[in-house]
């Protein structure tokens, strides 16, 4: 932790599993309370100037110049609501930056890797997953021809009939 910040949050804080999520619930709420307090306050004031009349106003200008004063009190509570969304998207940016494009790029290199070995024309994942089904084939099939015979005998005395996996090693 940082000397300027001992009681508050950190990136250490932040970087944790969970961190953002609970830091932008926290602002959030935070943001939300200062927004309800200003808008409750806004409209006391808006109110209390509109009881303010000064000689020589015309018919409802005393509203136009109370909404006019409160004005900027009204853009601070619109710009505490944007913030409180904006809050709401820290943990979605750092999940979709930091979480997910790692492992949207392992797939893509991956992706790219067959690609670029089947274009080479060497072996490529898919060849060598083929081999291996090919080899559990043989297997089975060895295991189904090879112990018996024709008979259902432990004994087999003839050739074992050619495989995939021997045609995949021919080739």
């Amino acid at each position: 932790m940082t000397q300027n910040n001992k009681a508050g949050w950190t990136s250490e804080h932040l970087l944790k599993p969970q961190g953002t999520n609970l830091y932008a619930a926290q602002q959030r709420e935070r943001l939300r309370q200062m927004a309800n307090e200003v808008q409750s306050l806004l409209s006391e004031y808006r109110s209390a100037l509109e009881e303010i009349r000064i000689d020589g106003d015309k018919p409802l200008e005393h509203k136009v110049r109370a909404f006019r004063a409160t004005r900027p009190m009204a853009n601070l509570e619109k710009n505490l609501r944007a913030a409180v969304n904006e809050a709401g998207k820290i943990d979605a940016a750092f999940n979709r930056l930091y979480v997910e494009l790692p492992v949207k790029r392992e797939k893509r290199a991956t992706a790219k890797a067959l690609q670029k070995a089947h274009k080479a024309g060497l072996k490529n994942a898919q060849g060598t997953q083929s081999l291996n089904t090919a080899a559990n084939l043989h297997g089975i099939s060895a295991g189904i021809t090879g112990e018996q015979d024709r008979n259902g005998n432990g004994n087999a005395t003839e050739k074992p009939v050619s495989t995939f996996l021997d045609f995949l090693k021919e080739a």
